[in-house]
């Protein structure tokens, strides 16, 4: 496949706990911290591919899209990240483990991290310009919504 048709999608899953906006992320037993991200199929809607990456990366069975946050352009990859906000309707635990058959099969650790704090060192670094960009735009739209 052309590196020009290879599209990616951000299935983000967002939560609100004690008055604070977390977002969804794992650690990553060999690159840090990460947000679900993976690669469109040929021929697969980018909605379909959010919710397929966010299933076997996670394991989350019940998430629809709830919104578009735009087009993410990470600096070091040439490749566009389309970035969904969903929603999930089943219940999330504070943490957990899910194995995924990513390079052969890893354990990723899910837990929540404060939306509007600063990603840490621990933070891939194209995770952590993800991360800002996704504070922008939920920002940007919640002022929207509120004009």
């Amino acid at each position: 496949m052309n590196i020009m048709n290879i599209q990616k999608v951000v299935p983000v899953v967002l939560r609100v706990q004690k008055a604070e906006i977390q977002i969804l992320v794992f650690r990553h037993p060999l690159a840090g911290i990460q947000i679900v991200k993976g690669t469109v199929e040929l021929n697969e809607m980018l909605e379909d591919a959010a919710l397929r990456e966010l299933l076997e990366e996670s394991g989350i069975k019940q998430g629809i899209v709830q919104s578009y946050l735009g087009i993410h352009f990470p600096k070091e990859t040439g490749l566009n990240w389309h970035v969904f906000v969903c929603e999930v309707h089943e219940l999330l635990a504070e943490t957990w483990t899910h194995f995924c058959l990513d390079d052969g099969g890893l354990s990723f650790q899910f837990f929540w991290h404060p939306l509007f704090s600063e990603p840490t060192d621990e933070w891939h670094p194209i995770f952590q310009d993800l991360l800002h960009f996704i504070q922008i735009q939920y920002q940007e739209d919640a002022n929207l919504s509120s004009d």
